[in-house]
């Protein structure tokens, strides 16, 4: 029996997550991380995918991404998701599924979006696998502060109302990401 397929609104926002096996590290070499990048870049491309931002760990990916048709989830992922497991199984010698099921899809409203692109990006943080986020190239956060070109992400509405100019949107998230304080100067008394 065939699986249901998945209501997607084009248009809306999702949080997406691909896990792998539990027994698996699917993203342990950097190579490998590089691939499973550009080919969700090539397919989000080709199946019209907006994707806002992304996070690679050990064992998963999390993504925010908005579908411009009903099928360019479903097709961007399947797409990714066949051509990393063949590359893992034949860089390892194996032959079953490197996924722990299909990706996880949520609708995201519009007052959580940025709650969840932080959520993505304080990820290596929380999972301890760097001290610093400006340290953790595999994930769209040093992009989202200015310290990488773009690379194709397409930025959420939400973002872009956070300054008037990229430095300021920049620095905005910077302090919302790291969850500090903005910086304001104050004329102090004499």
């Amino acid at each position: 029996m065939a699986r249901k397929a998945r209501e997607i609104i084009p248009g809306q926002i999702y949080y997406v997550v691909l896990r792998g096996q539990p027994s698996l590290t699917i993203f342990d070499r950097d190579d490998l991380k590089l691939e499973f990048l550009a080919w969700l870049r090539d397919a989000a491309k080709n199946y019209k995918l907006a994707v806002h931002a992304y996070v690679i760990l050990p064992n998963q990916t999390q993504l925010l991404v908005t579908p411009l048709f009903e099928n360019s989830l479903a097709r961007t992922m399947q797409s990714l998701c066949r051509r990393f497991t063949q590359l893992y199984n034949q860089v390892y010698q194996r032959k079953s599924s490197i996924w722990a099921g299909r990706y996880y899809s949520s609708a995201i409203t519009s007052d959580k979006v940025l709650i969840f692109q932080k959520k993505i990006e304080q990820s290596p943080v929380k999972e301890h696998l760097t001290l610093h986020l400006k340290d953790y190239i595999w994930s769209s956060y040093k992009m989202h502060v200015g310290l990488e070109p773009n690379y194709g992400l397409q930025d959420v509405l939400q973002f872009w109302a956070l300054g008037n100019t990229p430095f300021e949107r920049q620095g905005v998230w910077e302090n919302i990401v790291l969850e500090r304080e903005p910086h304001t100067t104050s004329s102090s008394p004499h």
